[in-house]
Parts: structure tokens; sequence; C-alpha cells
């Protein structure tokens, strides 16, 4: 059976920063499934219940024979299912969409090359290094309560990365291209 999950898009919103060493608690459940795509919340608390963060995510059922998104069929998504045959249900919070909305107006960056330490074991660039690519790219420091990130093609190492940076209101859009253009990802920073 070669398929794999990838994700597709995340939505985090963090309401307070951990301090160093403080003890945290991390959950994460899956809470429905589309097509080829699943849905997964995430939680961060503190030992005492407060929740410090928490996410929404977009995952795609990949056949890795030949790289396509697969239809789910029950025997994908038993697993998730309680004893009842149930979900675990959804988590209360105010759920942004999948896509994020672009701006028309860019400045662009210099180009740098993808290097080893920005890959994951399957080769291809880690999803949170997208995320660090986009905050350096960003010429200030950044008070992040949400980020966004919507994955589009994944680059390999020694791909050429070309940031494109607007800002707009309380937002910062981060496109990481290649040189011609194509996505490989959009990063979406909001402030308090």
């Amino acid at each position: 059976w070669k398929r794999f999950w990838v994700l597709s898009a995340w939505q985090v919103i963090v309401e307070r920063y951990p301090a160093m060493g403080e003890e945290i608690r991390t959950s994460t459940w899956a809470y429905g499934f589309r097509g080829f795509m699943g849905l997964r919340n995430f939680t961060m608390e503190t030992e005492g219940g407060e929740r410090l963060a928490y996410a929404n995510t977009f995952w795609t059922y990949i056949d890795a024979e030949n790289g396509l998104p697969v239809r789910l069929e029950a025997k994908d998504t038993d697993a998730y299912r309680g004893k009842d045959g149930k979900m675990e249900s959804k988590l209360d919070m105010e759920y942004a969409p999948r896509k994020i909305v672009l701006p028309e107006d860019y400045e662009q960056q210099d180009s740098f090359a993808v290097q080893k330490h920005h890959l994951d074991t399957n080769h291809h660039v880690n999803n949170c290094q997208y995320v660090q690519m986009a905050l350096e790219a960003v010429e200030k420091e950044l008070n992040v309560h949400q980020v966004r990130v919507e994955y589009k093609h994944s680059a390999v190492y020694n791909d050429s990365i070309l940031p494109r940076v607007a800002e707009e209101d309380n937002r910062t859009v981060v496109e990481l291209c290649d040189p011609e253009g194509h996505i490989y990802a959009v990063v979406e920073f909001t402030g308090e």
C-alpha cells in the first residue's frame, strides 16, 4: 500500500508563546475527510489547561507511485474513528480558508539556493523551513498571532528560491517562488 499524507496548508493561532522550560501538552486529532483531503486539529496547552496555541491543517492523500492525489476510501479512514465509528469533534476556533488571498504588489528579495539543512527525510524542503525562509525575507521583526501556509510545490536541494514580500494592513504575505515565478509556498503572518 504505497500511499502517504502530505501537508497542504495550515493555520496556526498563537494566544501566548510558552516560556523557556514551561511544561506544555500537545494534542492532535483528525476531525474530517473530503475526497482526497484529511482535516486535522492541533492544540498546545499548559499543564493547567491554558490553551497557548492551536491549529487547523489540511492534508492530501498521495499515491507514491504516480505522485497524484487519491480519493479516500473507508479502509483509509477507519483507523481515525472511535469504536463507535465517529470522528473526534472539530476544534471550536475561527477557521480561515485553505487558500491565501494574494496581494497584487510585492517587493522582490534576493534569491537563495536550498541548502541541505532545509531538507526533510524525503529530500524536500521541510514544511517549517518555508516559514523560517519567509520570516528571514521580512525585513522587520513581527509579533505573529497567526501564521497560515499554503504549499503548492516541493522545493529540493539546490533549487533557487525567490521571496516576494507584501505588507498590507495587519498582515504580511511572503511568496516563495522559483525564478520563473512558480510558487513553492505562500506564508501569511498576521499580528495582534
